[in-house]
């Protein structure tokens, strides 16, 4: 109790002093306060609006590299688009959502990924997640307020990639070590170490023409029919703290005729 009626009569003191006086004086009181008893008070609020700025500039410019990276995707496909002319109309665009990975679960490389965005904000199981730098995996499933991502490294995972030179086609797949290929390779096809890989245009899950990684080393298959490739991929799950999460659903209309 008596410190605190000290603290107050020390309050009312220099509240007091600041009271009396012309402006100037004043002016000048409440300039030596503030560099020196109220100093602590006053740096620590300088440095929690600090914070906060650079938290929002981060998540304004995350946002502005997430939408650079999908119109870079775009250009590239416009590209393409202009090498045939059949298909000139086509112009690509991708609604995308941004996400915090929250949380980890499982062993070693085969982690799957949690993120702070699930059903409330539009996505849905199978819904394509790509990095800055490449694809990084799939929604696997979705609750209200979360969801649960499937990196492209699970022994699981399984996607339709090409190279991007040739639009050679194989299936992309990892082992339970997280070493990813490129596997149903013909003998003999036209591949080499260095080559990049991006998503294929039969693929179910992503759109055409995302990149995956480069080739690094290749094999023959066990069938002693087909080449197995190693694959480097551009991202590296276990890194991410953000991901992009593209709210894109393939066409499979084409299925329904064909059934018919």
């Amino acid at each position: 109790m008596a410190s605190k009626n000290v603290l107050f009569l020390f309050l009312i003191i220099l509240a007091l002093s600041l009271y009396f006086g012309n402006h100037e004086q004043r002016t000048a009181k409440a300039a030596f306060l503030s560099k020196t008893i109220f100093y602590p008070f006053i740096s620590t609020l300088h440095n929690i609006e600090t914070t906060f700025n650079v938290k929002k500039e981060n998540q304004q410019l995350t946002s502005e590299l997430a939408l650079q990276t999908l119109r870079i995707q775009a250009l590239q496909m416009k590209l393409e688009d202009m090498e045939i002319p059949e298909v000139m109309e086509i112009n690509p665009q991708y609604q995308f959502l941004l996400a915090d990975i929250i949380a980890f679960r499982g062993n070693f490389e085969e982690r799957i990924m949690v993120i702070n965005k699930g059903s409330k904000n539009g996505l849905k199981k199978g819904y394509p997640v790509i990095s800055s730098h490449g694809i990084a995996g799939k929604i696997l499933t979705t609750s209200l307020n979360y969801a649960i991502v499937l990196p492209y490294n699970h022994s699981t995972f399984k996607l339709g990639v090409m190279l991007d030179k040739n639009e050679l086609q194989g299936i992309l797949e990892s082992d339970i070590y997280g070493n990813t290929s490129m596997s149903l390779l013909p003998l003999g096809s036209d591949i080499q170490p260095g080559d990049l890989v991006v998503t294929s245009n039969l693929s179910l899950l992503f759109p055409k023409g995302f990149p995956v990684g480069t080739i690094t080393r290749l094999s023959e298959a066990s069938d002693k029919i087909h080449m197995k490739a190693n694959i480097e991929g551009f991202t590296n799950p276990a890194s991410l703290d953000k991901v992009i999460v593209l709210l894109y659903e393939k066409d499979l209309s084409y299925e329904k005729e064909l059934d018919n």
